[in-house]
């Protein structure tokens, strides 16, 4: 290796995640990185070279010990994530959760800045919450860019940033180190027991169905319309902007590149998974899929399938999977906002995926990971 192009390395927290878990793949698949991730468990997908230290960001003791040991990390993401189990929704305003997640960022930077004599950028990966989606009665601007103020409330990806920040102006570290925040939209990726893994939980209820000998039911109502991510295009864009000078210091939007009606999803799945459409009628998707959860100790069995335990394999996604069959109010199919991705694109990253394609690809990737049974 030439000493003007030195081996970097990142670190990823929150390895076991969606986004994490495809950040280390893609980042392995580069022959000038190497790739540490931390997380408690490891990652159900491939990740190459990378090495795994299993970790709990919220240990203090336990972080500084192993932190100390990672001088070598040059760049770091930071994907992790802690979500209220009980409920979801409220813990994004719950501040008792906020003070979790600025501390699990707090306990792996602090020994960082003192560990890590050339750290040079850090990345975090929020989301749209940012802008206040999550409020109710919030109006807000379509699409929503990144000009747009801080939302009223607290906010633990604004405690996050302003962590950083002072850090910044206090001079932490041993290097002059960059920030960026990536903000995705609804992401899509791979992962067990992920809490904010809805189309996983689509996937499941239609081979629940299928097993059953049902047809999986369309939801009746108007739904959603959404801007997608899918966590590959997530990992691309956070190894362009560990490196492009036009992502020092900025924060981005990011998605798909186009928009997608959740009901579109339940025929998509349905067609993919081979699985028979039925009626169409109102239903909590949760509801239904803890009906026909008692089929999937013998679907495990039959199917040779990775995750024995349903609730280990779908954490607390189905809280948040009822958007799929909610009923929207006319006029509010935007309730939740489309972000526009036109300042990451402006500055060099132009990655985009087909939204739909994504979908399929997901079923298949699924099912290759042993997380839902091949039916067809």
């Amino acid at each position: 290796m030439s000493l003007n192009n030195p081996r970097k390395t990142v670190l990823i927290a929150g390895a076991s995640g969606a986004v994490g878990s495809a950040a280390m793949a893609h980042f392995a698949r580069l022959s000038d990185w190497d790739v540490i991730g931390i997380s408690r468990h490891p990652p159900i997908r491939p990740v190459g070279h990378a090495k795994h230290v299993a970790l709990d960001l919220l240990d203090r003791d336990r972080c500084a010990a192993a932190v100390a040991m990672l001088g070598n990390v040059t760049h770091v993401v930071f994907a992790a994530l802690n979500e209220r189990e009980d409920d979801v929704i409220a813990g994004w305003s719950d501040p008792a959760q906020m003070t979790k997640n600025a501390q699990m960022l707090e306990n792996l930077c602090d020994p960082l800045f003192e560990a890590a004599p050339s750290l040079r950028h850090i990345s975090l990966v929020h989301g749209p919450k940012a802008y206040g989606v999550h409020l109710p009665g919030l109006n807000l601007p379509v699409p929503l860019t990144e000009t747009l103020p801080r939302a009223p409330g607290d906010n633990f990806y604004y405690w996050q940033e302003d962590y950083l920040l002072q850090k910044k102006r206090e001079g932490a570290g041993q290097s002059d180190w960059g920030i960026t925040l990536l903000r995705p939209s609804g992401i899509i990726g791979a992962t067990v027991g992920g809490h904010l893994s809805p189309f996983l939980v689509l996937t499941v209820f239609a081979s629940l169905c299928r097993e059953a000998g049902l047809p999986m039911p369309l939801p009746a109502g108007r739904g959603d319309v959404l801007d997608f991510t899918d966590s590959d295009l997530v990992a691309e864009a956070l190894a362009w902007a560990a490196e492009a000078p036009e992502a020092r210091d900025q924060a981005f939007n990011l998605c798909n590149g186009d928009v997608f009606s959740i009901r579109d999803a339940f025929p998509l799945v349905a067609e993919t998974l081979g699985v028979a459409v039925g009626e169409t009628r109102v239903y909590d998707i949760a509801d239904e899929l803890s009906a026909l959860a008692h089929l999937w100790p013998d679907m495990v069995k039959k199917y040779g399938l990775a995750v024995p335990d349903l609730d280990t394999l779908l954490g607390c996604s189905p809280q948040v999977a009822r958007v799929w069959t909610a009923p929207v109010p006319p006029g509010e199919e935007l309730r939740w906002n489309l972000c526009s991705t036109i300042k990451i694109r402006k500055a060099g990253f132009a990655g985009c995926v087909d939204t739909a394609d994504m979908f399929r690809s997901y079923c298949y990737r699924y099912q290759e990971l042993g997380m839902i049974p091949r039916l067809r």
